[in-house]
């Protein structure tokens, strides 16, 4: 089968910082590849020029230097990314996430009778919230106009015109049920953690990751301050970038508790070895489709503990972890109860990694996806 898939950034390639989104892509795409499909990965902001990574061709959408100003976008490159599209005359065309760039794949999957598959990136995807990553608009009185419009033509040409749009977890299919979009369970994909890795002994307690960046959401960085500050005796590591003025207050505070530990930006494999060096993975965020950091924690061995995020109900009706349920006094005594009952949470940790093995393998994840683009349009 030959697959496109298309992106706004190629960084999911390699090991440096990388978006849980852009990392989902191209763990697909070198998926594919390695199970003996012709992979071609599109990307709109590729520097370098084309090559071969992992057996995916990457492929520069257009020249960014290419075309008039202020109107190139319209002249130059959404000509040239549907041409290439189009002259790609692949099976099947995925997309993730909230793009500009969406509605041209599937006008294109449309033009040579393939497949599209429109993957969310998080639940805001299927609202006008997310409108404001369609496009860079400095003004916020001028972004808070043109993303509901954004979101219109996404939803329209995106959501609406797809073969299908791939959900993360269950909320999200009721979601896109409610909405009347065709839609299916793709499963994210998790690599198989190197021996190494498994087998690190935990010297401290837990580890919150993720990055915040100015204009983005929080990802409860206030309830991991309050979290912090109810445990004292807990050890808390924090790693990721954290800036802009929005999240000044909680650095500010998260630095000044002794319990607290600050990494800052860090690689994706230095994430993966400091979850490994932790007993538990945390999640404050009010919200999230599916974390990248609670699947890489499970692939482990680390059970979860979070504010409110519980996709599927894996937290609960398949015992991967605790999910407080908006309750930051019943998350900090979840934590408590698994530090101290250390049979409990390695026989949590099995069952973290034996789902995974299940369901979030490269191998499982390539199979859902054969499945999904071989069905007809429900």
């Amino acid at each position: 089968m030959k697959v496109c898939l298309v992106g706004h950034s190629a960084t999911g390639f390699g090991d440096g910082h990388v978006g849980g989104s852009e990392r989902q892509s191209a763990l697909l795409a070198r998926e594919l590849a390695a199970g003996g499909h012709d992979v071609a990965y599109v990307v709109t902001g590729l520097a370098g020029g084309d090559r071969t990574v992992c057996g995916v061709r990457l492929r520069a959408a257009w020249d960014p230097d290419a075309g008039v100003r202020f109107v190139r976008a319209a002249t130059h490159r959404y000509p040239r990314l549907l041409g290439m599209l189009r002259d790609e005359a692949a099976d099947a065309y995925y997309s993730r996430g909230a793009g500009y760039h969406t509605p041209f794949v599937v006008r294109a999957a449309k033009d040579v009778g393939a497949r599209s598959v429109l993957a969310l990136a998080s639940d805001r995807d299927l609202y006008a919230a997310s409108g404001k990553v369609l496009f860079r608009v400095r003004s916020r009185r001028l972004s808070a106009l043109v993303g509901p419009l954004a979101h219109a033509g996404f939803r329209r040409w995106g959501l609406r015109a797809a073969d299908w749009v791939a959900v993360q977890n269950e909320e999200q299919a009721a979601a896109c049920a409610a909405l009347g979009l065709p839609h299916a369970v793709l499963p994210n994909i998790v690599e198989t953690p190197t021996d190494e890795l498994l087998a690190t002994t935990p010297a401290r307690d837990v580890i919150w990751a993720g990055n915040v960046l100015e204009g983005r959401r929080s990802k409860g960085l206030g309830e991991l301050v309050t979290l912090a500050g109810l445990l004292p005796a807990v050890s808390f590591t924090v790693a990721g970038t954290i800036r802009g003025e929005s999240s000044h207050a909680a650095l500010q505070a998260l630095e000044a508790l002794p319990n607290v530990e600050l990494d800052g930006s860090l690689s994706h494999g230095q994430t993966q070895r400091r979850m490994a060096e932790h007993r538990l993975v945390i999640n404050t965020s009010p919200s999230e489709g599916f974390s990248n950091v609670m699947l890489e924690g499970w692939s482990l061995g680390r059970p979860s503990v979070t504010f409110a995020v519980n996709p599927s109900g894996l937290l609960t009706g398949d015992g991967l972890g605790v999910c407080a349920g908006g309750d930051i006094c019943v998350m900090a005594a979840a934590i408590v109860a698994l530090l101290e009952e250390s049979a409990a949470r390695s026989a949590m940790g099995r069952r973290c990694r034996e789902y995974v093995a299940r369901v979030h393998s490269g191998e499982r994840v390539v199979e859902a996806f054969e499945r999904l683009v071989s069905q007809t349009h429900p």
